[in-house]
This record gives structure tokens, sequence and C-alpha cells, in this order.
């Protein structure tokens, strides 16, 4: 029953505001600002989402070329060759080599 007596107060008071222009002017600003910002967020957690993804893939990526050169080292190959495959740094590959 109390449920009953807000529901009307509330249907009454949107009965009273939707009679003002300025008002309702006001409220579709807000409501379209509203929209805008969800509609935002969700573009920029597609964003990330999509980052994010990438990111694994490189650091996946990575690692497999790693992978590979490791067993390049362990087959003695020179650093020029394994460089030209993986197209690792020397430096990196030097830093493999002391693993």
């Amino acid at each position: 029953m109390q449920e009953d007596q807000v529901l009307k107060k509330a249907m009454d008071e949107w009965e009273r505001v939707s009679q003002d222009p300025e008002v309702l002017l006001a409220y579709e600003a807000r409501r379209k600002a509203l929209l805008e910002e969800k509609s935002a967020l969700k573009r920029a957690e597609k964003l990330g989402e999509e980052k994010g993804k990438q990111i694994d893939e490189e650091i996946g990526e990575k690692k497999g070329i790693i992978k590979v050169a490791l067993s390049m080292i362990q087959k003695g190959l020179d650093n020029q060759t394994i460089a030209e495959f993986t197209n690792l740094t020397p430096e990196e590959i030097d830093k493999l080599r002391r693993q």
C-alpha cells in the first residue's frame, strides 16, 4: 500500500515536471549525457580488451621466439644466424646464452 503511495507521488511529480519545457530540456540533456557516457565506457572497455589480447599475443609470440632461439643456441648456432631467424638483438641473444 505504501508502494502505491510512493508510485502515485512519483507519477504526480513527473506530471508536474513534464509540463515545464525547461525541466524537460534539462532532463533530456542529462539523459543524453548519461547515454553518451555509457557508450564511451563501452568503447573504452572494448578497446582495453582488444589491447589486452594484442599484448597477450605479443608476449606469446616473444616466448615462442625465445624458445626457438634457445634451441638454436643449444645446436651451437652463432648469434648472427640466430638474429637473422628470430629478429632478436645480439644483446638479447647473449642474455639467453647466459641463462
